[in-house]
């Protein structure tokens, strides 16, 4: 944070006075430009806005008393400019119709003093700040509340909207706790938080016209310079002998110049400058009246001061320098003329254009002696055992010599070409036992016919099992039993003789309550001592809020889109 500057009067440009606008009945409490021309809109605690044409130095319109019931707060045009909006200290804001005064919408839900308001750039939200600590978000063309931003611990003083693009997702707001947030009006959360820059209640909020500076007023008669993409303090700035309460940034494109009014004074500031920021200060209200309110024209060339003294006084911002060296001493400046005009002296380093560059030398080989030869030679010995040995590479196939009547005999021919006659084929019978008969009982099993096929309702009657190959035999005319037949006589046996015990039977009701019941203790012992397994509860995806960043990289505006705001001659000629 640089230190804090403290401007005095001395080498400031003097502001002109054009116009002195006087109506009000009370102090003026806010004045505000039309977004397209030379039209201003003042409030005041008269509970009266007054329509003036600057150029003229008329009043066009005045918009009936009896709309509010305590003293209005702020006066904001609609971007179309055919809209005004008041807010007041009767807990209400009023939409009014321009161009004839009518009172188009009154919101109510606020429960404490509407102290400002400010439209979104896409036309489609209206935010009031109030003394119960909310910001609250309308649609201005129902009157409907869309959603209520609570964060400020105390009331809160102004707010303000991201003014670059087409979008409402960004909200500027200070309070009477110290602090400035940046909310994300989609999310309704606290982007960022700017706090330590004060010491006192911010009293007023204000962004640049292409977004990159954000500028507080506060009570301890200072206004910080904020880069609100990271809430990192730029510099300090200090004129003030009161409570700075209102900021305004010009709103053409590519000026940087800011206008603070609080105290005594209202002046004009350069925040973008390295040294010297103050570029001029206004004195033009009765002595001991303070200046509450400010504002820049569309085409940055008139800045409006409302004070106490129930008048708006109207002036001409001249060009000023846009140099970083304006508004220093004489002595500095030649200082500085000096040393920028001095040429500076080629470096010895450099060489001269009209001097040849020298050739590159060539490289220098070194001599290979006999040291250099054996170390060469251990290290290729090193790479050789280290390398991975080479594939071994197939040998071409050779052709084997053999003699064409023995290969003929070993595929069965013989050397006229004939087929050698096999021998048939003998396969040993397995019956039913497992076991294969003896070659003598084979043969004369095989000199045997084989019986008839038995009649179709024959083999259906009769039950066949697997004993062979490819053999089914009736069970009828095998020679054993079944293995698995066997072993169930011979265990029916051993029961009968008492060798294996039978199941016990319980005929008794009660003993087979009995054990029913300590069967179903034992499962519930088992179910409680067994260890629980609970699944691991899915993650809840938190609403968390974009950064200041995103939001602004999600407001750039679209190629070829321009907003249209509505001329202010058709107030002019009905007046």
């Amino acid at each position: 944070v640089s230190s804090i500057q403290t401007t005095t009067t001395q080498n400031m440009v003097q502001v002109s006075l054009l116009r002195r606008l006087e109506g009000h009945d009370w102090q003026v409490s806010s004045v505000a430009f039309h977004p397209a021309g030379d039209m201003l809109a003042s409030a005041s605690w008269d509970r009266t806005v007054r329509i003036w044409d600057v150029d003229a130095g008329r009043e066009l319109r005045v918009i009936e008393r009896t709309a509010h019931t305590a003293p209005i707060t702020n006066v904001a045009w609609h971007p179309n400019g055919a809209l005004l909006a008041t807010t007041s200290a009767d807990n209400t804001t009023c939409l009014w119709d321009a161009s004839t005064g009518a009172r188009l919408k009154t919101l109510k839900e606020h429960f404490g003093w509407v102290l400002h308001c400010s439209f979104a750039p896409d036309r489609t939200k209206l935010a009031t700040a109030s003394w119960d600590k909310t910001v609250r978000l309308w649609d201005p063309n129902t009157g409907e509340l869309l959603s209520t931003l609570r964060g400020h611990t105390k009331g809160v003083w102004g707010c303000s909207f991201y003014p670059v693009g087409h979008t409402s997702a960004l909200l500027a707001t200070c309070g009477d706790d110290n602090t400035t947030r940046l909310w994300d009006t989609r999310t309704r959360k606290v982007a960022l938080t700017l706090s330590g820059g004060h010491a006192d209640a911010v009293y007023s909020v204000a962004w640049s016209s292409d977004g990159t500076l954000l500028a507080t007023g506060s009570a301890d008669k200072t206004i910080a310079i904020w880069d609100p993409k990271v809430g990192r303090i730029l510099r300090m700035l200090s004129g003030h002998d009161n409570t700075v309460k209102d900021l305004c940034f010009s709103p053409v494109e590519g000026s940087n110049t800011l206008a603070s009014a609080g105290g005594y004074n209202a002046m004009l500031w350069n925040p973008k400058a390295a040294l010297n920021n103050a570029l001029a200060e206004m004195r033009q209200h009765a002595v001991g009246k303070e200046v509450e309110t400010v504002a820049i024209s569309y085409n940055g060339k008139l800045v409006a001061t409302g004070s106490r003294d129930g008048k708006v006084c109207v002036s001409t911002i001249p060009d000023f320098p846009k140099d970083e060296f304006f508004d220093l001493s004489k002595q500095q400046e030649k200082r500085n003329w000096r040393q920028n005009s001095e040429p500076t002296a080629p470096a010895a380093s450099q060489p001269r254009r009209d001097v040849p560059k020298d050739p590159a030398p060539a490289k220098r080989v070194p001599e290979e002696n006999a040291l250099t030869a054996a170390i060469l030679q251990k290290k290729k010995e090193i790479e050789k055992a280290v390398a991975p040995p080479e594939p071994v590479r197939s040998q071409p196939h050779k052709p084997i010599k053999t003699d064409p009547a023995t290969l003929l005999a070993s595929r069965g021919f013989q050397q006229d070409g004939t087929v050698v006659a096999a021998a048939p084929e003998t396969y040993d019978t397995v019956d039913n036992t497992g076991y294969a008969p003896a070659p003598a009982a084979a043969a004369a099993a095989a000199a045997v016919p084989p019986p008839p096929p038995p009649p179709p309702a024959a083999i259906a009657e009769d039950t066949y099992e697997n004993t062979g190959p490819a053999r089914l035999l009736p069970v009828a005319q095998s020679s054993s039993a079944h293995p698995m037949v066997d072993q169930f006589k011979s265990a029916t046996a051993q029961q009968q003789q008492g060798a294996i015990p039978r199941r016990q039977t319980v005929s008794d009701p009660e003993v087979l309550m009995k054990a029913m019941r300590i069967r179903n203790q034992a499962a519930e012992y088992e179910a409680d001592t067994r260890p629980v397994v609970r699944a691991k509860p899915a993650e809840v995806k938190q609403d968390l809020p974009a950064t200041v960043e995103s939001i602004m990289r999600d407001s750039k505006p679209l190629l070829g889109q321009k907003v249209k705001v509505r001329s202010s001659t058709y107030l002019s000629n009905e007046g």
